[in-house]
């Protein structure tokens, strides 16, 4: 258990803190507390998480520590190692053509690779979602190959086009949106997954498992016709 305890942050908030390293075991008891917390209904403004810590915002302090011993009789009671996960492992179509691919040259020449190697290196991972942040539905996936390993632009674009695949550091992403961004963009997907008129907004949730397979130009403009709701893509493309 890596859990290490429940500290003040700022005024209205509380961390729940698991420990400075990132991994996935720590991930996994991550999300099963967010699981858990968010499943109490407690009349919080906000909570988020990310690889080690689940920050929390209630309207104001008195709000807060009432409902503290709630949180730490919760977090005392979950278990961790018998935690079986309920998510979804995904197969996602992806297009490495040049016209998306902002940065693969790039990568290229950093790793002294070819391009078919770092599709083929990029679509051999099963990767897993660590948590969803940055902005809504933004999924930080990882672990990316270690020859792959890619530190972020040194000048972050303006504007990244919705749907890009980006790696940074150990991790890969999707965009869900136009959005500027320091991520090397290797790619692009041919629908959606954020969806504010969907109850369920994200396709992703925190514990699941990604993985990419390349597809032509031609067959990503087909698959993008289609037009797929968030519960299509699901019945597509997770089991």
């Amino acid at each position: 258990m890596y859990f290490k305890g429940i500290n003040s942050y700022g005024d209205r908030g509380m961390i729940l803190d698991f420990g400075d390293d990132s991994s996935k075991s720590i991930s996994l008891e991550v999300n099963k507390a967010f699981s858990s917390i968010s499943n109490l209904r407690l009349p919080l403004l906000n909570i988020i998480p990310s690889f080690n810590k689940i920050v929390i915002i209630f309207e104001n302090s008195e709000i807060r520590d009432q409902n503290k011993e709630t949180i730490t009789l919760e977090m005392s009671d979950i278990k961790f190692q018998s935690h079986k996960s309920a998510n979804k492992t995904w197969k996602i179509p992806a297009c490495y053509d040049e016209s998306f691919a902002l940065d693969l040259k790039l990568i290229q020449r950093l790793h002294q690779i070819t391009k078919e190697e770092i599709i083929n290196l990029h679509t051999s991972e099963s990767y897993y979602t660590y948590y969803i942040g940055f902005m809504p539905g933004f999924p930080y996936l990882g672990d990316i190959p270690s020859q792959l390993i890619t530190p972020r632009l040194a000048t972050p674009r303006i504007k990244i086009p919705a749907r890009s695949i980006g790696i940074a550091k150990n991790h890969t992403c999707i965009y869900p949106k136009i959005s500027p961004g320091g991520w090397n963009i290797i790619g692009q997907i041919p629908f959606d997954i954020f969806d504010l008129q969907n109850p369920n907004p994200s396709l992703f949730l925190p514990g699941d498992k990604v993985s990419f397979y390349s597809v032509s130009n031609k067959e990503f403009q087909q698959i993008q016709k289609k037009h797929f709701s968030i519960n299509e893509l699901i019945k597509e493309y997770s089991s």
